[in-house]
């Protein structure tokens, strides 16, 4: 067992409880057979909070499976996926890896639209920034040969659903579009 201590300011361990809890939303564990591959996910198996005195500081243990922290199988994800800027760029983040974990074959689905309406009280600028944030992050998935460049976007126009299919993303399909589907790269073992 490795131990990494940092000491963070209040903020900051907030902002690191609420990552936590977030991570511990997703579905811990799934395994399938499909696209003539076997796929397993593991996340985090257990996660301990534990304050030593009443008001001392608090350690983190984390068990995770040592391959798990040494290979990128079953999926990988760009850099940028392991840092966070803001709450909003999280949340981004990880609706797009449970687009990834909840499907069992390549082709995936982001539902945009519902992602999307938690925002519509906010300000325009906020709105704006997730969708330049989602943008950002598929063209992080693109660089990196993560997804295939290939996008069909269901969208919906004066109650017809139409699709459209293109090899790239762009801010304009994100504003119209109802659900993404898209393709993962996924690599032999």
């Amino acid at each position: 067992m490795k131990s990494v201590k940092n000491n963070l300011n209040s903020y900051q361990r907030k902002q690191f409880l609420q990552f936590f809890d977030d991570l511990m939303g997703l579905p811990p564990y799934s395994q399938k057979f499909s696209d003539k591959k076997f796929r397993k996910l593991l996340f985090f198996p257990v996660v301990n909070a534990i304050q030593e005195t009443k008001n001392g500081p608090w350690s983190i243990q984390i068990a995770v499976a040592e391959p798990l922290m040494k290979n990128y199988y079953p999926f990988h994800f760009p850099p940028s996926f392991f840092v966070y800027t803001s709450t909003i760029n999280l949340q981004v983040k990880l609706s797009i890896i449970r687009s990834f974990s909840q499907e069992f074959s390549s082709k995936k689905t982001y539902l945009i639209q519902s992602f999307l309406n938690q925002y519509k009280k906010r300000r325009n600028s906020i709105q704006a920034q997730v969708k330049k944030d989602i943008l950002e992050q598929f063209n992080d998935l693109l660089k990196y040969k993560i997804i295939q460049p290939k996008f069909k976007f269901l969208m919906n126009s004066n109650d017809n659903n139409s699709f459209v299919t293109k090899e790239d993303i762009q801010l304009k399909d994100i504003q119209t579009a109802n659900i993404l589907y898209f393709y993962e790269i996924i690599y032999p073992i």
